[in-house]
């Protein structure tokens, strides 16, 4: 049903990585994940979520979205999603793990972005991916987005068919959020 649900993370959320070159960043604020998924005659499906942690680990920025408070506005839908395709007992978040080395920090009140190779898990499995970031220096805090795209098939996830309606595959993942410098 919701196949943008699949990136759950992840969102996403990479870009939040961007924050002063030796600032710990924490305390993410303002989250807000989206998934876009399509399927035939203009059929789209956006689910949300503004649950969303980062952390640093061994070198690594780590954001991790807990899939367990997805919406899409449809409560059968969200069930369908959670239980059927992302099987959130089984599997309850995705995480995007970014090398903070490769992340380009903004100097204060500038702007950085970029391209950044990271993995993503989902669904019991780990793949690969650029997310294009941007960053916004805001004193005390980055505010940062990022973007990328997902593939249901790559993560092992049934692609979602109601009444003979497929969701195509891909799914694009958009988040924003402020992080904190400390």
């Amino acid at each position: 049903m919701n196949r943008f649900v699949s990136i759950g993370v992840v969102a996403i959320g990479l870009m939040a990585a961007s924050a002063s070159a030796d600032a710990t960043l924490s305390s993410p604020t303002d989250s807000k994940i989206t998934f876009d998924a399509a399927g035939p005659a203009g059929l789209k499906i956006e689910g949300t979520t503004s649950d969303l942690n980062v952390a640093e680990d061994s070198g690594n920025v780590v954001i991790t979205v807990p899939l367990a408070n997805l919406t899409t506005g449809i409560s059968l839908r969200d069930h369908h999603m959670k239980e059927k395709y992302l099987e959130v007992p089984k599997f309850p978040a995705a995480t995007l793990t970014v090398p903070r080395a490769a992340l380009k920090f903004p100097n204060p009140g500038e702007k950085a972005e970029g391209d950044v190779q990271a993995t993503i898990s989902l669904h019991g499995q780990s793949r690969p991916l650029v997310v294009h970031y941007d960053a916004q220096d805001a004193g005390s805090a980055l505010a940062a987005h990022g973007t990328f795209r997902i593939n249901m098939n790559d993560f092992g996830i049934t692609v979602p068919v109601y009444l003979g309606v497929t969701v195509k595959p891909d799914v694009d993942v958009s988040a924003s959020f402020r992080v904190s410098k400390g």
